[in-house]
């Protein structure tokens, strides 16, 4: 490895970890639009959608427009993710990277089924009732999240059963983060009962 290698590895460190928050990590980008593109795309994919001409887009909403199985689609994206434990974990980690001892440490939030239901339900109102900026065949919601006990076991028993009422939004995706072995991107399609 010759010296502008090392270089080279240090500057993507860097953007890396310029570009990432402290804690539940997996899907945040501090640049929104690559974050969100990124999420989009590794999630549908994973859901087996086909995905082309992805872009994302200055207005809002939605975050982004592609050709998703041939149709034109509104994607918006948001993160699922239980924000007091973030902003507590945050803050103690911040904390003992300045050499402080945190009066409360990092933590994890232990979701339940009503917990995980009530939550998607609410970022499908918030996302529903607001209006695209312009005209789609589909509009799509892409749901990511990282937290700890949502994993594909749990969120597929947690989900079996479970509707969501929806008017804007013609289909809706939750993604979960890397699982290795035969899961890769565990995603799971809501279903949407129309409001």
């Amino acid at each position: 490895m010759t010296n502008d290698d090392n270089e080279d590895a240090g500057d993507f460190e860097r953007l890396i970890l310029a570009n990432t928050r402290e804690w539940n990590s997996f899907w945040f980008w501090r640049d929104k639009a690559v974050g969100e593109r990124g999420a989009a795309l590794e999630i549908l994919e994973a859901a087996k959608v086909q995905v082309a001409d992805l872009r994302s887009l200055d207005q809002d909403p939605p975050d982004c427009e592609a050709m998703l199985d041939g149709k034109f689609s509104g994607i918006e994206v948001t993160e699922l993710v239980h924000k007091p434990t973030l902003e507590r974990s945050i803050k103690a980690v911040r904390q003992r990277a300045r050499g402080e001892e945190p009066p409360k440490p990092e933590a994890y939030f232990n979701w339940s089924r009503d917990d995980l239901v009530d939550a998607l339900q609410k970022l499908l109102h918030v996302k529903n009732s607001k209006l695209p900026a312009r005209s789609y065949e589909q509009y799509v919601l892409v749901i990511h999240t990282a937290e700890f006990f949502l994993d594909s076991g749990t969120v597929e028993r947690f989900l079996q059963g479970a509707s969501f009422s929806s008017g804007l939004i013609s289909r809706a995706f939750l993604g979960l983060s890397y699982e290795p072995g035969d899961r890769g991107y565990p995603v799971f399609e809501l279903e949407l009962v129309r409001a």
